[in-house]
């Protein structure tokens, strides 16, 4: 829900010279405006009425606005939902050996887009332990934005005393990485094959909260085991999937 949905918008001051046509100075405000915080990534923004009443202008001058908006990457629509402040992107190049959705032409896969939200060292036993066989298991959680569509939570789970530079690196430095890659060039982590496993379940609470969706939202868990040519398991990942119109592609990489 928008910030405030309830309450009237402050009337937004148009930014520009008086010369420039009115839907450029609203582009240029509500630009200034994220900039500077009011609504951030991930945001969405009051319905067109209200600012329509909150600019002064018409409904045609604010949809032109925030049609360059779009244009401009610094807003995105969903439809039936609403506009919204777009979350800076971190492509992942590919090929992807997960969360592969097909695009409209059945074909293609939609791009990925990554960031990571937080890295902890693993207090509570879990199956990443056993099969780690570590006594220091690192988890990173990362969102992956399905182009700009809808996101996915993943928990990586690896070994913090056989890969100490994912677990002590900055963490900005990883968003946009297949950890795939950065395991097999640095560290020789040659993956040699995955065991996938799929369950319906309610995401957790701080899934719901991270994806910012309603609380007992039912949705996909997939746990996923990448193991080397020794049988060795390299890391274990969960991957929380959200409601969504897009087919996952499933088949051997």
């Amino acid at each position: 829900m928008p910030k405030n949905a309830s309450r009237p918008l402050p009337k937004i001051r148009l930014a520009g010279p008086d010369g420039l046509p009115k839907y450029l100075q609203l582009k240029n405000a509500l630009a200034q405006e994220i900039t500077a915080g009011r609504w951030e990534p991930g945001d969405q923004l009051p319905a067109e009425d209200l600012l329509v009443e909150a600019a002064g202008l018409s409904l045609g001058t604010v949809q032109r606005a925030l049609r360059m908006l779009v244009d401009d990457g610094v807003l995105i629509r969903r439809h039936g939902s609403g506009t919204y402040v777009a979350k800076r992107r971190y492509p992942m190049g590919g090929p992807f050996q997960h969360f592969r959705f097909v695009d409209d032409t059945g074909e293609g896969i939609l791009p990925i887009y990554t960031r990571v939200l937080r890295r902890f060292v693993v207090e509570k036993g879990g199956p990443w332990h056993d099969l780690l066989k570590s006594e220091k298991v690192v988890c990173i959680d990362r969102e992956f934005s399905i182009n700009n569509e809808f996101s996915v939570y993943v928990q990586i789970y690896f070994c913090g005393i056989r890969i100490p530079e994912l677990a002590s690196v900055d963490t900005a430095e990883l968003n946009g990485v297949s950890f795939k890659d950065l395991l097999s060039r640095k560290y020789g982590q040659s993956k040699a094959s995955y065991t996938e496993r799929m369950s319906i379940r309610r995401l957790p609470p701080f899934v719901a909260q991270g994806l910012k969706l309603p609380r007992n939202t039912v949705g996909v868990r997939l746990d996923i085991v990448a193991t080397d040519q020794n049988g060795n398991a390299i890391y274990f990942q969960h991957a929380y999937i959200p409601p969504n119109e897009r087919q996952l592609l499933m088949q051997d990489h």
